[in-house]
């Protein structure tokens, strides 16, 4: 556990560094693009992404998924299972193209709109080649490449996106720079990953079968997940005008950011799952199976811990930061990304639900679970997008309202799913503390909303933390591991400095 550990909170670390840096790039470019473009070309940009998001899923069946677990097992077969798949992904998505060109005709959409589309599935072809080398680096858990990658391709986005912004360029325009962010960052890991392993592009046809046959669960839940995440653009799309979805749009982005926690600690701490749980399968595995019930119990009071005051503070203050960030157009914004501090908590734990489930090779029941939410998603959008249209002028809230509904659902599901044993009571003890401070800390916020933002973003850090201690929600054991890390890299730090000054 201890060797786990240790690559856990190093992989942890660099792609939380990394992700902060890249968090704050995209930022800047997302404050930017809406204030100089306006709502209907956020919108236009949304859609596309969602579009290819979902066409894109059939190209990459699955296989991210698969090649994470085949390599953290055994690494001595990527070389074999990395060409067939880059092959198969790029037959496929020539299939998909064609099938989005047709969408695009049947759906109306302003010829930019449609512009916008094609030019973002090129970024979506690139996008999908880089998903290969980034499974394949995750897998054998060398996180800081793929760190190194986000940082540059975004930096290249970012610094030349807003330039060109600031230039008077339009969105076509920056749809371009999108594609050639896309391929720096493939560039950069490919050649990263020739160094660490080396690679034969080559397709065998059996070898081709057994990854499809093996990939199939994985393809299933992540064609429920994909569709279920980016439907509701679409469905508003199709139900409002597009400036209805760049609000949408808008809120989702900022929520699509906040996502970032879950996200690093889940594909730092994914590879190890999966190993615990090939290891725990062996005759004398009982060790590793009481480490892999041990690290899904913090993990959950973890996201638990985080994901409260993030979602209850982003609840409170919504609009303030969508005027601050966007401006009076993308006002609307505001409430939509209210109601999304609630589907926050929840997706915080749903993706550590669902990672287990997959790590545990159970991803038939998530497939069930995602396909059950994905089909509820349609009626509750088609229901709640107009009544939120009439009845707020604002059909985006309905969008939001349905996630929490769908979210919710899921949770309990997984919960339920999930192995007996791995939470318990004191997870339940948790969490209802972790909420009082946060009601605590909501209550002391919002008096202070119409207050400069950074005033109740402070108030509510000092309040929530001096909760969490007071109610003793932090185990005494697990104060003093975060004390002893503190310790070590603050006299690291200092070290450093000295050597410097000698």
């Amino acid at each position: 556990m201890n060797g786990t550990g240790k690559t856990i909170a190093k992989n942890a670390t660099v792609l939380m560094a990394s992700q902060l840096i890249t968090w704050s790039l995209t930022l800047a470019l997302m404050v930017y693009l809406p204030r100089i473009l306006g709502a209907t070309a956020v919108g236009q940009f949304h859609l596309a992404n969602s579009i290819w998001a979902m066409a894109g899923v059939f190209a990459t069946f699955g296989m991210d998924t698969y090649l994470v677990k085949a390599v953290a097992r055994r690494p001595e077969k990527l070389s074999e299972v990395y060409g067939a798949i880059l092959i198969f992904r790029a037959v496929i998505f020539s299939l998909t193209f064609g099938f989005v060109a047709l969408y695009v005709q049947f759906a109306g959409y302003e010829v930019e709109t449609v512009t916008v589309i094609f030019i973002i599935g090129i970024s979506g072809f690139f996008l999908l080649l880089t998903g290969t080398s980034r499974a394949a680096l995750e897998g054998l858990e060398r996180m800081e490449y793929v760190s190194l990658s986000d940082i540059i391709s975004k930096t290249f986005l970012t610094v030349v996106g807003l330039v060109l912004l600031f230039l008077g360029k339009g969105i076509l325009v920056i749809s371009a720079v999108v594609v050639t962010s896309s391929i720096i960052g493939l560039f950069i890991q490919r050649a990263y990953l020739k160094r660490l392993h080396p690679i034969h592009i080559k397709f065998d046809w059996q070898v081709t079968k057994k990854i499809i046959r093996e990939s199939f669960p994985y393809f299933l839940v992540s064609v429920f997940a994909v569709v279920y995440i980016q439907l509701d653009i679409v469905i508003i799309s199709l139900l409002a005008e597009e400036e209805v979805v760049g609000w949408y749009g808008a809120a989702d982005g900022l929520f699509a950011t906040l996502m970032f926690i879950p996200s690093i600690f889940m594909t730092a701490v994914f590879p190890a799952l999966t190993r615990l749980h090939a290891d725990s399968s062996e005759d004398n595995g009982e060790n590793d199976q009481s480490v892999l019930s041990n690290m899904m119990g913090k993990s959950f009071d973890f996201l638990m811990l985080l994901s409260v005051p993030i979602g209850l503070g982003v609840m409170v203050i919504a609009t303030p930061v969508v005027l601050l960030l966007f401006g009076d157009e993308l006002i609307n914004s505001g409430p939509v990304l209210s109601v999304m501090g609630i589907v926050l908590i929840l997706t915080y734990q749903n993706m550590l639900l669902g990672s287990f489930i997959i790590s545990v090779d159970r991803q038939k029941i998530l497939t069930i679970i995602m396909a059950v939410a994905t089909a509820a998603t349609i009626p509750l959008d088609l229901l709640l997008v107009p009544w939120c249209q009439e009845a707020f002028g604002n059909g985006a809230i309905g969008g939001s309202l349905a996630f929490i509904i769908t979210e919710g659902g899921m949770m309990i599901a997984g919960l339920y799913v999930l192995p007996k044993g791995l939470l318990g009571w004191s997870n339940v003890w948790t969490t209802v503390r972790i909420f009082i401070a946060g009601l605590v800390m909501v209550t002391a916020v919002w008096f202070l909303q119409d207050i400069f933002i950074a005033v109740p973003i402070i108030v509510g850090g000092i309040v929530y933390i001096a909760m969490i201690l007071l109610l003793r929600v932090i185990p005494q054991e697990d104060l003093l591991l975060l004390r002893g890390v503190a310790e070590r890299i603050l006299n690291r730090v200092l070290r450093r400095e000295t050597e410097s000054a000698g």
